[in-house]
């Protein structure tokens, strides 16, 4: 689980009731101040600009719907954003909004500037690209159904797509086919996540749900100065779906904090530091059709302070990590992992801490010297194996070690599982007055 440590501002909702126009602009110059005269065209309605112009800007409100036509909106300011969406159904589409910020240099969140701020509900942004902002490229605050679609955001200092409602519980939107890409920064200056959606920061009754996160492409630097420098974090964030995802690199592939009722539908991840796909403190939430090929650490990681409940893994294909395929952190429970295959150099599965755990129909692949399939350290036991293959242990298929004073690991149950070339089912260790109990049968 990771924070990202700014503090969100608050916007007020405005409505305004001005009548819709047409209007089509030419820019005055292209080196003059076009703030003023764009400004007195989109208070009084629609706008299409001139194609392939460039306006220079210090910022715009959308009130209606902006149409950029191909044209270039320059932020000559260094702080606020450059439009702000303040009246329900607002647009901008069609083109490039670009600030002055120098990639190779720091960034300064707490007084930079960022591309758009969504500030009420039904807004939307699409076909824009939107680059060299020192902090966002889209932030947002409490509102309700936002779209982002067809964009491109690059070159942005602190976060791509930054939610947050903090304040109120919302209905999300569709953030889909956007590509954000912070590959290009130095890793030591990474500190946030390429997109983060969150409910709020550490407020349980406060949620965003509802979202459909599609199609998008992910890119961030290998091996990241902060662990929260993640491809995408949603944190508070239920009932949505997570589907046909590209993330490369980051610390984290995607992070899902203390969610409910979420899918995460074949995405695919590469090259993450620490795992591709974590599921923390998370509640009924479903990994379907991930595939991993890639991680400096584990691929999926079920974790958090007090533990997931319910998470399931189907038909993942995992391979490719320097850690287990799956690791189940302390406190959870009531895992599934369901029609997986699991390919790994070092351990497939490794249950720490973890309480009823069912695996079906997957298939487990040694490469390498692998030695465990499965590793139960120090759980409760309540493992039942059927169906799949195990293939290419140096050990053996299952091995209990449990130092915990008191702990017995009992109820392990394999059967109709293909064993080849490892040589034995079960092994067992036990210290500290940890014991093994009598149910443990290997068919």
């Amino acid at each position: 689980m990771k924070t990202i440590k700014k503090s969100f501002a608050k916007f007020p909702i405005k409505i305004l009731t001005i009548p819709i126009l047409a209007i089509l602009l030419s820019p005055v110059s292209v080196y003059a101040d076009d703030t003023t005269a764009l400004q007195a065209k989109l208070n009084a309605g629609n706008v299409t600009l001139t194609a392939g112009a460039i306006y220079n800007v210090t910022g715009l409100n959308i009130s209606h719907a902006l149409n950029l036509n191909g044209a270039v909106i320059n932020m000559t300011g260094t702080t606020g954003a450059t439009l702000k969406l303040t009246t329900a159904g607002a647009s901008v589409t069609n083109g490039t909004v670009q600030g002055s910020w120098i990639y190779t240099t720091a960034a300064n969140p707490a007084t930079g500037f960022s591309g758009v701020k969504i500030m009420a509900d039904n807004c939307s942004v699409t076909h824009l690209h939107i680059t060299q902002f020192s902090a966002c490229g889209i932030i947002a605050g409490a509102v309700n159904k936002p779209i982002i679609t067809n964009c491109t955001i690059d070159k942005v200092g602190y976060t791509g797509f930054y939610y947050d409602a903090e304040t109120v519980s919302t209905t999300g939107g569709i953030f889909s086919s956007n590509i954000v890409d912070r590959s290009m920064l130095s890793p030591a200056t990474v500190t946030q996540a390429a997109v983060a959606i969150r409910g709020s920061t550490n407020k349980p009754a406060i949620t965003t749900s509802g979202w459909l996160i599609t199609g998008n492409t992910f890119k961030m630097p290998v091996n990241p100065k902060d662990w929260s420098a993640e491809g995408m974090e949603v944190r508070y964030f239920n009932n949505s779906r997570l589907e046909r995802n590209t993330v490369i690199g980051g610390s984290i592939g995607i992070s899902i904090v203390r969610a409910n009722f979420v899918v995460a539908l074949s995405n695919h991840f590469s090259n993450s530091q620490l795992e591709a796909l974590e599921f923390a403190d998370c509640t009924n939430c479903r990994s379907k059709l991930s595939v991993i090929t890639s991680s400096m650490g584990a691929g999926i990681l079920i974790d958090g302070a007090d533990g997931s409940n319910g998470v399931e893994c189907f038909m993942d294909v995992i391979s490719g990590c320097a850690q287990e395929c799956i690791h189940s952190y302390t406190n959870s429970k009531n895992i599934k992992i369901t029609s997986c295959t699991l390919t790994t150099t070092t351990k497939a599965v490794n249950l720490q801490g973890t309480n009823i755990v069912t695996i079906a129909n997957t298939a487990f692949k040694g490469t390498g010297g692998a030695t465990l399939a499965i590793m139960l350290d120090s759980c409760p036991g309540n493992l039942t194996l059927s169906g799949g293959s195990i293939a290419n242990f140096t050990k053996c298929a299952i091995a209990i070690s449990n130092t915990k004073a008191g702990l017995v690991t009992n109820n392990v149950q394999m059967s109709g599982v293909t064993l080849t070339a490892t040589p034995s089912g079960i092994a067992a260790y036990t210290q500290n007055g940890a014991s093994i109990g009598s149910n443990i049968i290997v068919q």
